[in-house]
């Protein structure tokens, strides 16, 4: 059976019944470290001299997974 929604056996993202949601990554200070915050439960952190460059870098490699955006809080907790 051929679907209505496929078109040259591609499926229009219109037509797609899940549209995916955008990712947004939160970089923020935490506790003597960066923290990247997705959703609860999903958020590594990182001390040390290249905590920031690490979450900065988990957060990228975060947003290439379908639709995303990077939100880098300073230290008084504004972007």
């Amino acid at each position: 059976m051929i679907s209505q929604y496929f078109i040259g056996g591609m499926m229009p993202e219109l037509a797609n019944p899940v549209q995916q949601r955008e990712t947004i990554v939160e970089i923020r200070p935490y506790r003597g470290g960066w923290q990247c915050f997705e959703a609860p439960g999903v958020e590594p952190r990182w001390t040390g001299e290249n905590a920031k460059q690490s979450a900065n870098d988990y957060a990228k490699a975060r947003a290439k997974v379908g639709r995303g955006k990077i939100r880098v809080l300073c230290e008084d907790g504004f972007s």
